[in-house]
């Protein structure tokens, strides 16, 4: 009987106790990490040679028509080889190098200027003498469409004579050495990131006459004087080709064929022949 009043008192003290309220428990939401931003796209490769773009800085080209070194972005230094490869088939050789510098380059104009240097020994059974080319060339590139870009130049190469004897057999590689003003224009239009279909054509407006000078002794009673000008056969040289352009990322090649009278490349002296012009370049950018 005693334990059972036990029991009893201990249920109603237990009733009569306030219950308290069930705390709320806490939980930890786990929040999505932001989302991941998507690499920039890559630049889209450009074509640099004759064009107003660059090889960009710190970029090193060694390629058939040109070694190219990017000292920054819009300077960058270079030489032609082939001037240098005249070696192998003829007696002369052509050191020569370049500066180009980006003047403008405000989407979608851009304006580069090159200036070059070529010196030349010519020693030949009727003349004995030094060659100096100068081209100096302005470059703008215009993007009229988001796959077509316009490459125009302006260019004038100043030469200069220096030797004994016949002066008109001063060439290089049979291009007679003149003083010029020339126009250029390459039309590329872009299929793919990294393929386009070229048409360029070259043509010299404006060459000056050589002048001429000299005197030689027929016997010990008579001596002869000439004076006089040398004109060029072919005026107004031009050339047109028709081409492709594939840019890989470390690997640029371009290839292409016309007709007209071949422009050595760099140097820009016309040949005095027409005939089927080539156009070839490969080269690789670390």
């Amino acid at each position: 009987m005693a334990i059972g009043l036990a029991v009893l008192v201990s249920a109603r003290a237990l009733a009569d106790e306030p219950v308290s309220p069930i705390e709320p428990v806490e939980t930890a939401t786990a929040q999505a990490p932001p989302p991941v931003e998507a690499p920039p796209p890559k630049p889209i490769p450009e074509i640099d040679e004759r064009t107003a773009y660059m090889v960009g800085k710190h970029t090193l080209k060694l390629g058939i028509l040109a070694f190219e070194y990017g000292i920054m972005q819009q300077l960058s230094i270079g030489t032609d080889p082939p001037s240098w490869a005249l070696r192998a088939v003829t007696s002369v050789l052509v050191p020569n190098v370049h500066l180009k510098l980006q003047i403008l380059d405000r989407d979608p104009v851009a304006v580069a200027v090159l200036a070059a240097g070529y010196y030349a020994s010519v020693s030949k059974s009727n003349f004995s003498g030094n060659v100096f080319n100068v081209p100096l060339s302005v470059f703008v590139s215009v993007k009229v469409h988001p796959r077509i870009t316009l490459h125009a130049e302006g260019a004038y190469v100043y030469s200069q004579v220096f030797g004994t004897g016949d002066i008109t057999q001063a060439t290089l590689d049979g291009a007679t050495v003149l003083r010029t003003g020339q126009v250029g224009l390459m039309v590329q239009y872009r299929l793919t990131r990294i393929f386009s279909l070229t048409a360029t054509g070259r043509y010299q407006f404006y060459a000056a006459d050589l002048p001429l000078s000299g005197s030689s002794t027929l016997d010990p009673y008579t001596t002869a004087t000439l004076n006089g000008q040398f004109v060029p056969g072919v005026q107004h040289p031009w050339e047109a080709i028709g081409g492709v352009a594939i840019l890989w990322h470390y690997v640029h090649l371009i290839l292409g064929a016309g007709y007209g009278y071949y422009f050595l490349p760099g140097i820009d002296i016309a040949n005095t022949k027409k005939t089927v012009v080539p156009d070839a370049s490969i080269a690789v950018v670390l």
